[in-house]
């Protein structure tokens, strides 16, 4: 074995390189221009990346789930309240979203709470807490519920829709807690009988296509073959 002749003093000591804490808010910048970037790049022309740039919005939500359910488990155990109100939503509507999954197509606690004595001030309550906005979102805001193809309510805005839209009449004042857009939408029929339409129509299994099975001596509408 070569004895080592390089003299110490002649070389850098490597040194382990201490790790950098980095703060959340920088964090929370650093995202934010890569996804300025992204929109001016798209808006620059790039149309085909529109889809994928839109859909960053479902990754988004599924990272906040993802985070919602860190800050419940121990040692944190957040309360729904407490997260609620650092997203400025119901404690309802965010147990909902970010709930367990069979949630999401349950209807609203507060109606099944409520039962028949449902005030028309709760209707409205949970009808803009589900509501899918405008644009309409590909989940709904309240229960995370995804929607089908032609469908803008979620299973608690279906039940919700038709109630408050009867009962309007009965509590104006509870109405302004929608916004313009949702009060126009909820007196939207149209709206209400599409949804139904692509409700009963995404319930409804496809029929498989019609085969013809083949027989001993060949088609099985008795053409031969070559």
């Amino acid at each position: 074995m070569n004895k080592n002749t390089v003299k110490p003093g002649l070389t850098r000591t490597r040194t382990k390189r201490a790790k950098r804490s980095v703060e959340t808010t920088e964090f929370d910048a650093f995202v934010r221009r890569i996804l300025r970037a992204y929109a001016r790049r798209v808006a620059a022309g790039d149309i085909e990346a529109l889809r994928s740039l839109a859909a960053l919005s479902t990754d988004v939500d599924a990272m906040t789930r993802l985070a919602v359910t860190g800050l419940r488990q121990p040692p944190y155990r957040y309360s729904w309240a407490e997260i609620a109100d650092r997203l400025g939503v119901s404690r309802q509507a965010v147990q909902m979203r970010y709930a367990d999954r069979a949630d999401r197509i349950a209807l609203d606690e507060r109606l099944i709470r409520a039962g028949l004595g449902v005030t028309v001030a709760t209707l409205a309550q949970v009808f803009a807490d589900h509501h899918s906005g405008s644009p309409a979102a590909s989940v709904c805001p309240g229960c995370g519920f995804r929607y089908p193809d032609g469908v803008t309510d979620c299973p608690t805005n279906a039940t919700v829709r038709p109630l408050l839209y009867r009962r309007r009449g009965e509590d104006k004042q509870a109405l302004s807690v929608l916004t313009p857009d949702q009060l126009a939408d909820l007196h939207n029929l149209k709206t209400a009988r599409s949804n139904r339409t692509a409700t009963r129509r995404a319930a409804q299994p496809t029929p498989p296509a019609s085969r013809q099975e083949p027989t001993l001596f060949g088609p099985a509408d008795g053409r031969a073959t070559a």
